[in-house]
């Protein structure tokens, strides 16, 4: 088998069927394996039905407990047995020739890896999705990109596969690690945005959880001022009770800074006035107060020892 596909999930049951279905629907052909990162949902449940109805096309590792998306992908890279592996996320969706595009540059020794240069967001019509105000993310154009879509599955493990970690930011930081520039292919993907509060807190917590292992602290530091802009609000409401005059207009301030930020922040296009009106007035404010305390709460726990402390799971122990 010369392509092997990973793709890993941890509580997907919502898109893992859409994605398998649009990969048993592509015009190459490849061994799939889905790694269940020690999901506490019906994922694995959805996995195994299409196991059933597809036998020998879909396989199934299922981890006991969650290890985080490095070690995910590195598990399915070490039981692949394809020459080029392939990372896939459980909530995207692809066009037909969305693994031939990708892999073609690799086996044909153009390149040792590539990514495709477009994601679309597949679910705008959902109010937290609008306020985060993509409908494309990641435009790349021709040439090269330090992010990993497929690589030369041997070069991979020889470079000892992604840094788990570096939790969220473990496939970014392995450019960093190999100096490696994967090729850009001319071709999309559909990706679904955090789409409820509970998504956006649990991916920003993540991230602040990750921070202080791949960023420099004069970054982490930016980051943290512009979140903590964020619940300005908050603040400025704390400080109008105070009778100190300067502290009520630093308070006064912070609300009008506020304001302005919601209205110069990017939404989506609206179907009704009435739709823009609750957008504006309550989703903006909510997202950047839930993107905010995510954050920050990430942050501190990184800070006080409770960080990201995975179990590495060691790529070289490879199977094959």
């Amino acid at each position: 088998m010369d392509v092997s596909v990973v793709v890993t999930a941890y509580n997907e049951e919502r898109f893992i069927g859409r994605c398998l279905s649009s990969l048993l629907s592509q015009d190459a052909g490849f061994e799939l394996i889905v790694v269940d990162d020690g999901s506490t949902d019906d994922t694995s449940v959805v996995v195994e039905k299409f196991a059933a109805e597809h036998p020998g096309r879909v396989k199934l590792l299922r981890l006991e407990r969650n290890v985080g998306v490095g070690n995910a992908r590195n598990i399915g890279a070490a039981r692949a047995s394809g020459r080029v592996v392939v990372f896939l996320d459980a909530d995207m969706e692809f066009p037909p020739d969305f693994i031939r595009k990708t892999v073609n540059p690799i086996l044909k020794g153009e390149a040792v890896a590539t990514c495709n240069s477009t994601e679309v967001i597949g679910n705008v019509d959902n109010p937290w999705v609008k306020v985060q105000g993509q409908r494309i993310r990641g435009v790349l154009q021709a040439g090269k990109t330090g992010f990993v879509r497929a690589i030369d599955r041997q070069f991979f493990l020889a470079a000892g596969g992604f840094d788990a970690s570096k939790g969220f930011f473990d496939d970014a930081t392995f450019h960093r690690k190999t100096g490696l520039e994967a090729a850009v292919v001319d071709v999309p993907l559909i990706h679904h945005n955090p789409d409820t509060a509970g998504e956006v807190f649990w991916r920003n917590r993540w991230i602040g959880r990750s921070v202080l292992k791949a960023h420099k602290r004069s970054e982490v530091l930016a980051m943290f001022a512009k979140r903590l802009l964020d619940l300005s609000p908050f603040i400025g409401f704390l400080l109008l009770v105070f009778p100190d005059l300067l502290l009520r207009v630093f308070g006064m301030l912070s609300l009008v800074f506020f304001i302005a930020v919601v209205k110069r922040h990017r939404v989506l296009p609206s179907h009704s006035w009435r739709e823009s009106l609750r957008l504006r007035l309550f989703y903006v404010p909510a997202y950047r107060w839930v993107k905010a305390l995510g954050f920050i709460t990430g942050l501190v726990e990184s800070l006080s020892g409770r960080g990201w402390r995975p179990y590495v799971y060691q790529v070289f122990e490879k199977k094959g």
